[in-house]
């Protein structure tokens, strides 16, 4: 049975996360974290990754992996150095020497599979050399796939055009699990964001975390805690469909603070 554990952030919260999931990290020569980068604005906005919560990642790590590098790639919205500092999490990285990898400017690796909607993709190498994938995303809403969690997330990867995809999303994120999954999926709840793009956005403070091995069953409960319908977002299930993780809340075991005693209704 897949595990999810929705957690209060503290100092503590993230490697007592580690434990209700029964992860334990191990020695790895290099850890990537992909955080939320998506729109150059500030953590405080709900539209980033907050560096707090990346510290606290950093710090769970740095005595076990040999190098720490942050993932991400350009966007419409900005180059992936210039979001790295408008998030506040260059500041917070600098400090323990976690640089940023540009996975736009990484090493492709052409990638030989029959997949659903990427075409003739070459993926960048630092996500497949690393030991250990940890994905860090935002809570949000989003018109076009209902929530952007953890597995929209993924989409960050691709290195160039992501315009050309915006179409086929589901299938672009069940192509990119095909190429390899998170180990480790952290849901930022500490400062969440509703209203996707329209003039109802804004920040929501939950100071909430979450966090699961299974990136579907992770997205699934994080749609509950948001008093939104799993069952209605298409990525979701299409993913939970071709074997990636589970989507069933039934078979989900859910430790650590109630889903009823966090949840909060967000609107789209």
């Amino acid at each position: 049975m897949s595990r999810v554990a929705i957690l209060r952030f503290s100092p503590i919260s993230v490697s007592e996360a580690f434990n209700l999931i029964d992860f334990k990290p191990a020695s790895y020569d290099l850890v990537a974290i992909k955080p939320d980068l998506s729109i150059s604005h500030s953590y405080e906005a709900g539209a980033a990754t907050n560096p707090e919560v990346v510290e606290e990642v950093i710090k769970a790590f740095e005595n076990k992996a040999k190098k720490i590098v942050v993932i991400d790639s350009d966007t419409e919205h900005g180059s992936a150095e210039e979001r790295f500092v408008k998030s506040g999490l260059k500041t917070a990285c600098d400090y323990y020497g976690v640089e940023l990898v540009n996975l736009s400017k990484d090493i492709k690796i052409p990638i030989r599979k029959n997949f659903r909607a990427l075409k003739n993709f070459a993926c960048p190498r630092t996500y497949l050399k690393a030991d250990l994938i940890i994905n860090i995303p935002v809570m949000k809403t989003e018109e076009a796939t209902t929530v952007s969690l953890a597995l929209k997330n993924l989409v960050g990867i691709i290195p160039n055009d992501k315009p050309k995809y915006y179409a086929k999303l589901s299938d672009v994120i069940c192509d990119i699990l095909s190429i390899r999954k998170p180990e480790l999926n952290i849901i930022d709840a500490t400062i969440a964001r509703e209203g996707g793009i329209t003039v109802r956005q804004r920040a929501k403070k939950l100071n909430l975390i979450l966090a699961s091995r299974d990136i579907v069953a992770l997205d699934t409960i994080a749609c509950k805690v948001m008093r939104l319908n799993p069952a209605h977002v298409d990525h979701i299930q299409k993913a939970a469909y071709y074997g990636y993780g589970e989507a069933n809340p039934e078979r989900i075991e859910v430790v650590g603070e109630l889903i009823e005693n966090v949840w909060d209704k967000f609107i789209l």
